[in-house]
């Protein structure tokens, strides 16, 4: 499936969440064609932190695609249009936790995720994106499920703690544990001789010019 390349390039986040809330509530009226609106913007994302926490590009694409049957089914539960994203999030964490019980071999490496472009910026990302794609998403790939996710619904997404508690229903204590393992992890294996270390760390003696 081709995905979507949104409709949000260079558009501010006011008349973004203007368009949205509309969306929201014509499709709570059974408007379908408004439900349009929301796959354009957010198809690329849930594909990608799909793929990022199962690292199965035919698992992510059907992940993708039941989340927007599910999110279409329920969007008159949707009370707050303002958190759409964190409750598409939850709905794709949920398919995902449902189908945990089957064993997905990944087809391709991690760095795959980064050909689904996300239009937005924010300085974390923007941070680890300094890194290679491909150091980044192949150390991703070899972390553990819970730390996948809430690394990339932090970075990828650029949810708020708050927002992950909600998508996940874990306990912040838990979030934040699960996200300074999965970074201490990463930059364990990023400062291996086989990967860069992490950008913004200093550099060791003996190390200069790596990074």
């Amino acid at each position: 499936m081709k995905r979507s390349n949104g409709w949000s390039g260079g558009m501010d986040d006011g008349t973004k969440n203007l368009i949205l809330n509309r969306a929201v509530r014509l499709c709570q009226q059974g408007n379908r064609n408004e439900f349009n609106s929301i796959v354009d913007l957010f198809d690329r994302r849930l594909y990608g932190t799909a793929l990022l926490i199962t690292g199965d590009p035919g698992h992510a694409e059907d992940a993708t695609q039941e989340t927007f049957v599910r999110a279409w089914t329920r969007i008159k539960s949707l009370s707050d249009p303002s958190k759409l994203q964190a409750w598409l999030m939850r709905i794709l964490f949920n398919y995902l936790k449902d189908q945990k019980r089957k064993k997905y071999v990944p087809q391709v490496g991690m760095e795959a995720a980064m050909s689904v472009e996300d239009q937005t910026g924010g300085a974390d990302r923007r941070t680890l994106n300094r890194e290679s794609s491909a150091e980044i998403f192949s150390v991703m790939s070899t972390l553990p499920e819970d730390q996948r996710t809430v690394l990339a619904l932090r970075y990828y997404e650029e949810l708020s703690l708050d927002e992950i508690v909600e998508v996940t229903g874990w306990r912040l204590g838990t979030v934040k544990s699960r996200i300074f393992r999965g970074l201490r992890n990463s930059k364990k294996r990023l400062e291996e001789p086989t990967h860069l270390r992490l950008v913004g760390e200093p550099s060791k003696p003996g190390k200069e010019g790596v990074g």
